[in-house]
């Protein structure tokens, strides 16, 4: 029929929008698309948001590279502890012994292990966290009680979580101020073969090492001395 569209629909009544009179023309909407110092509630917040991750990401962040660069540049001085005459510590034995470390350091306790004929000085501090390990005299051996971490005789790891032996410490022997005997070919050990017993017995700075015995520069509980996790440390 002519006058309307194939649908049967007036073409003054097709669907679209309405363009008659209106009561109330509604207010443009400035979206400020233009106004580059205009800040949206949303902007704001994320700005927000974004300052506040920073500051706390901060406040984590900088004590643990402040204690790990630290402790990566620091050292022990060299110091000796005089812990008494050789005569002291029989052949075949492991003393267990509490050492003034001096230098504004607390006392530690040291395992002076007199075997296979050289001193070595040997801290009780686990590598894994730190707690005291326990020496057994049956096994010769050591034992942390906090997470079953297992030393051998010359305190590198046997079982458990710690990431390297157990620490030592420099030893020599001296009568006078003279050294007597030599050092031995582990890392911190003592021959004293030929030193009178009444010879001094001294401790010095501890040091780390790894599984071969390989001497390090003293390091936290938990931390590598070898490997790529070591620069990972303490993260």
């Amino acid at each position: 029929m002519a006058g309307t569209q194939d649908d049967g629909v007036p073409p003054n009544e097709q669907a679209g929008a309405y363009s008659g009179p209106r009561a109330v023309d509604p207010e443009p909407h400035d979206t400020h698309e233009n106004d580059p110092d205009y800040i949206t509630r949303t902007r704001f917040l994320s700005g927000v948001a974004v300052a506040g991750g920073a500051v706390l990401t901060g406040a984590i962040a900088v004590p643990i590279v402040g204690f790990a660069v630290t402790d990566a540049v620091k050292g022990e001085d060299e110091h000796w502890v005089d812990i008494g005459p050789l005569s002291d510590f029989p052949k075949d034995k492991t003393q267990s012994l509490a050492v003034s470390a001096g230098g504004g350091l607390p006392d530690r306790r040291v395992f002076l292990r007199y075997r296979d004929g050289v001193l070595m000085a040997i801290w009780n501090r686990c590598a894994h966290l730190g707690c005291p390990v326990t020496y057994s005299e049956g096994g010769d051996n050591y034992s942390c009680p906090c997470h079953g971490g297992a030393y051998n005789s010359l305190g590198q790891v046997t079982a458990g979580p710690p990431p390297r032996p157990l620490d030592r410490f420099d030893v020599k022997v001296v009568s006078g101020k003279k050294e007597v005997g030599k050092r031995g070919t582990l890392a911190g050990t003592w021959d004293p073969t030929g030193a009178p017993p009444d010879a001094r017995v001294l401790v010095g700075k501890a040091f780390s090492i790894d599984e071969k015995q390989r001497p390090y520069r003293i390091h936290g509980p938990g931390e590598e001395v070898e490997g790529i996790l070591k620069y990972l440390y303490p993260f």
